[in-house]
């Protein structure tokens, strides 16, 4: 493991974000288990909270999946995706500087093209296709 995802791993853990995020895995019944990138998966999270419709989402290093682990595995650069946003919470100092500024990137994104995500600066720097919010070009 990189000397920066052993640091990601310590600010997210001291700005309380992956203890919020193993919080929420636990309360949402999930079974847990390591990921790449230094990242925590949550497989079977039932619970609706944060965002009811999405297949996976980041809180500290804790990756809330509502996929079982085939359809990850048939989506591999899915949790490359999730792995920068587990960066972004350290970059953004957990929950108290994250969660205000990916809100506020979401209505900018929602009110320029109607998508919360397709103009969201954290999504984009993620990248929209290996998070599935749109398809690569066929040839």
């Amino acid at each position: 493991m990189s000397t920066w995802v052993r640091v990601r791993q310590v600010a997210n853990l001291l700005n309380l974000s992956t203890p919020l995020g193993l919080l929420l895995a636990v309360t949402g019944r999930a079974r847990l288990t390591r990921g790449p990138h230094g990242t925590i998966l949550a497989y079977g999270y039932r619970w609706p909270v944060p965002a009811p419709r999405a297949p996976a989402v980041t809180v500290g290093d804790v990756v809330l999946l509502r996929l079982d682990p085939e359809r990850v595995a048939g989506r591999p650069r899915l949790l490359e995706h999730e792995a920068r946003h587990c960066t972004q919470w350290a970059w953004f100092v957990g929950p108290v500087g994250f969660v205000p500024a990916y809100l506020i990137a979401s209505l900018w994104s929602w009110w320029h093209s109607g998508d919360f995500a397709l103009r969201n600066p954290f999504e984009m720097h993620a990248d929209l296709v290996d998070g599935g919010y749109v398809s690569p070009p066929r040839d």
